[in-house]
């Protein structure tokens, strides 16, 4: 592996951590690991807190310089060493198509597995704290919006029409994605990209939620490529991350 300054702060069943992860393992660059336990609030510590203020994962730093947001971070990581295993097309027809599938990874893929995500982890860590515990924890939190998720979570839980919403998204977020690959083996073109890297974590949890959408008649090009991403040494890497002593505290979806 070559050589980085690269700490990566992220969490074990964090998919966007997972798309930076991949991006690192697919290039063969080291990085300092920092696995942080999300079911115990580390991301709301104030020492992580000054890195990234909107208290989320991952956060990669750089000498000193944090980065945030997955895929920002993915494109600087492939702009700090273009000429290891390159992951942006050349031609800016295919970079900006790239881009926009990056786009379609945190605005589409990221809300389609939001709430059944949170519905099993965070559901439980919610109802294993006392009143007390949990006003602290929420207290912590630096921004209204997941304050007010964790109070609907503690006090009201899911409706069945949110995961019936949730479902349709999904589906949604597979037909996109089928039609994407229609025209060759890659998002972007004739060649892996940042843009494949970004959405495989969310068609594989999608798949351990609901593997009964995976029809080969209903995605032949997509399940087509879910099976190329995951025989790539760079997904088992990333999506079955052991390098870390923490790994053993983390929960797994």
């Amino acid at each position: 592996m070559a050589s980085t300054n690269f700490v990566l702060y992220h969490g074990l069943a964090s998919t966007c951590s997972k798309k930076v992860r991949i991006t690192l393992y697919e290039k063969g660059l080291s990085f300092e690991s920092r696995l942080m336990n999300l079911q115990k609030f580390d991301q709301h510590q104030p020492e992580y807190l000054e890195l990234n203020p909107s208290g989320v994962v991952p956060t990669l730093v750089d000498d000193g310089n944090p980065i945030t947001e997955s895929s920002i971070i993915m494109e600087y990581i492939d702009d700090c060493f273009p000429d290891a295993v390159p992951l942006t097309p050349t031609d800016p027809a295919l970079r900006a198509k790239m881009r926009l599938w990056l786009k379609f990874s945190e605005n589409v893929g990221f809300d389609a597995i939001f709430l059944p995500t949170w519905a099993v982890l965070s559901v439980k860590t919610a109802k294993s704290l006392d009143a007390e515990a949990l006003n602290e924890v929420i207290s912590r939190i630096p921004t209204a919006e997941r304050r007010d998720r964790w109070k609907k979570i503690a006090n009201e839980g899911f409706a069945e029409s949110e995961f019936e919403e949730a479902i349709t998204k999904m589906i949604n977020c597979l037909d996109k994605l089928e039609e994407g690959l229609s025209s060759g083996p890659w998002l972007a073109g004739e060649q892996l990209s940042l843009a494949d890297l970004a959405n495989i974590p969310y068609v594989e949890r999608i798949h351990t939620l609901h593997p009964e959408m995976f029809e080969e008649a209903t995605y032949p090009n997509l399940m087509d490529w879910e099976k190329r991403m995951r025989a790539r040494p760079s997904f088992d890497k990333a999506f079955n991350f052991t390098d870390d002593p923490r790994v053993g505290e983390m929960a797994k979806l």
